[in-house]
């Protein structure tokens, strides 16, 4: 099936103060193509240029060198305001003299839109963000939440072919936070507009994207599904980042067609399914997901031996940390069932279990 491309990033980079001996290079060669209908997170710890990107396609920056099109018509010179975009910011940017109608309404009337167009919009959106009973609440009058569907109201009643959202949700405490997540999906897929979202927050990315790409030091590093960049992190980076991961290095015993057999720390041997070419000798670096290991059992094939040093019980599952004689503990996470939990000895010794199929070898 064939895909349409609503924004396509080709060989961008954005140079501040290109030319000076304070130059930041806040791009580096990105490129990128998101589909129509999809919603698309760039993912990154600050500085990373996922904004400085965001940026780029609204058009309040222009980039120094590469090209940016919508639907196939390069936008890189043309100024925010001819841009079928629409943005919704940290801050959310309403006015708090104007009523929660007025707010949305605005935009619309600023176009010259038709009034009974723009009251029948408006009541559309009311409807979609369920604010239907506040509409004529001002904006300091309302919550935080509640601030933040009328920002997305806004930015949705002109119909723009994409939404850009600069991490919207900051601001807003845990639970609300995550009921948002939900509702920004919902959104999205009810008004089938391409929704463009940069967070630093993994969870936010993991539950609500259909891709996301992560990105470090003006790059993107790997773009995919978030079952996939957990999954198979192509890189120490995305590992590292997108949730709790085990690094051990493991020596290359020996290689058969696809296979790499590898020696752990304390002698235990592992054969690991591996695609690159890896002699015997060489040093390599393993991601293993806490959730993805476990405490072995009489009769189990134990992968490691180590000496349990913490378990700490986290409500629905607990985290029993071993000293494998690495750097850092190994960590495995067992989850709780039926509110009972495994109690182990603290200072006893312990055997991980791990499937080799889950196993993945990253490159620095």
């Amino acid at each position: 099936m064939s895909v349409t491309v609503s924004i396509d990033v080709r060989n961008v980079s954005k140079i501040f103060g290109a030319g000076t001996e304070q130059q930041v290079v806040a791009l580096d060669d990105v490129s990128v193509s998101i589909a129509q209908n999809e919603f698309f997170t760039l993912l990154g710890p600050s500085g990373c240029g996922k904004t400085t990107l965001l940026r780029l396609i609204a058009g309040f920056e222009h980039p120094t060198q590469g090209s940016i099109l919508l639907e196939g018509a390069e936008i890189s010179a043309l100024p925010p305001f001819q841009r079928p975009v629409n943005t919704v910011f940290q801050n959310y940017a309403l006015f708090p003299h104007m009523s929660v109608s007025q707010n949305i309404a605005f935009g619309l009337e600023m176009q010259g839109r038709p009034n009974d167009e723009v009251a029948e919009t408006v009541h559309n959106m009311l409807n979609l963000v369920k604010m239907e009973s506040l509409k004529d609440r001002r904006i300091d009058q309302i919550s935080g939440g509640q601030q933040q569907r009328v920002a997305l109201a806004r930015a949705l009643a002109p119909r723009p072919k994409v939404l850009l959202l600069d991490e919207p949700l900051s601001a807003l405490d845990l639970k609300l936070r995550k009921e948002m997540q939900v509702e920004l999906k919902r959104l999205q897929h009810e008004t089938g507009i391409t929704f463009i979202f940069v967070t630093h927050d993994q969870e936010e990315a993991l539950t609500m994207s259909d891709r996301v790409a992560v990105m470090s030091e003006g790059k993107i590093l790997q773009i995919g599904a978030p079952h996939e960049i957990y999954n198979r992190p192509n890189n120490r980076f995305v590992a590292d980042f997108i949730g709790d991961t085990n690094f051990i290095s493991a020596d290359v015993i020996d290689r058969q067609t696809n296979q790499v057999r590898v020696r752990l720390p304390g002698d235990g041997e592992l054969t690991i399914t591996a695609a690159d070419d890896l002699p015997a000798g060489n040093q390599v670096t393993l991601a293993i997901r806490p959730e993805q290991a476990r405490i072995a059992t009489a009769g189990d094939p134990v992968a490691m031996q180590g000496t349990l040093s913490d378990e700490i019980y986290i409500g629905t599952d607990t985290q029993y940390r071993i000293d494998i004689g690495a750097t850092d503990p190994f960590v495995v996470r067992v989850q709780n069932t039926d509110g009972e939990t495994r109690q182990i000895t603290p200072q006893s010794q312990v055997g991980v279990c791990v499937d080799p199929g889950r196993v993945r070898i990253l490159k620095d």
